[in-house]
């Protein structure tokens, strides 16, 4: 039944590499930022996931200003594994200046979920990566039902601590984009963010198993598209490399036979 499911939602999707706005960046001289995953202050492990959907929906909004160049979310995560710094908590400010000279970022966004009174409160600072100064904190509180709304105040947040204005036509992407996210509602978006998590712990067909049937349920959102397109592309490159190393074993084997 996946099967079929995803050999259907192929025709809508393509290879990251291959989408349109899957490389987020702004025009020459752009403000280059990283917004990595949040951490996960709540004390319970169901919102580990919760903090990487949060990222990737901030990188996705804002985006949509040809003033920033957002360092992408898969490109980030790989760089960070390589480092072994994926586990890490990077709402440390000295941690988060090392993964932004890493990345190769100007400014690092780095937040933490805390739960209390049945509100979820999202903290964020912006750091300039140069000096380590903490340059803006930003706080967002409210119910669970309202996450939607909560990171779509930390965006415009962000864009006025780094000083942009969005012109009216950036304004409406955005606006677009956000709409298009809360089609998935707080349950599909812990499934998308649990599929990222599946993802960056290299469980690629878990992640597509995951994060492919939130196409049909918000088809306009362009951070659910790439991140399908990501965990397909990666499912795609892992069997390929299963398969070679299979053909290399099999052949070692026979050569070894007297």
């Amino acid at each position: 039944m996946l099967a079929l499911f995803l050999q259907a939602v192929l025709l809508l999707t393509s290879p990251l590499a291959a989408t349109p706005g899957s490389h987020p960046g702004g025009h020459a001289g752009a403000r280059v930022l990283a917004v990595l995953n949040f951490d996960n202050n709540t004390g319970s492990a169901d919102y580990d996931p919760m903090g990487r959907g949060l990222a990737a929906m901030l990188i996705s909004d804002l985006a949509a200003s040809p003033d920033l160049q957002l360092i992408e979310r898969e490109r980030m995560q790989d760089l960070l594994k390589e480092q072994k710094m994926q586990q890490e908590a990077m709402f440390d400010s000295s941690t988060a200046v090392k993964a932004g000279r890493l990345l190769g970022a100007e400014f690092i966004a780095t937040g933490s979920l805390a739960a209390a009174a049945q509100e979820l409160r999202i903290d964020v600072r912006l750091i300039r990566v140069a000096t380590g100064e903490i340059v803006k904190t930003a706080r967002a509180t409210g119910p669970e039902e309202k996450l939607f709304h909560l990171e779509a105040q930390l965006a415009e947040r962000l864009l006025k601590d780094l000083d942009i204005a969005l012109s009216p036509e950036s304004a409406e992407l955005m606006r677009k984009r956000q709409e298009a996210n809360r089609e998935l509602g707080v349950s599909a978006f812990r499934d998308f963010s649990s599929g990222l998590f599946a993802m960056d712990n290299g469980d690629y067909i878990k992640a597509a198993e995951l994060i492919g049937p939130l196409l049909l349920r918000a088809p306009g959102s362009l951070v659910v598209e790439l991140a399908y397109g990501e965990a397909k592309h990666r499912a795609a490159l892992a069997a390929k490399e299963a398969a070679r190393k299979k053909a290399n074993d099999a052949l070692k084997g026979w050569f070894k036979k007297p």
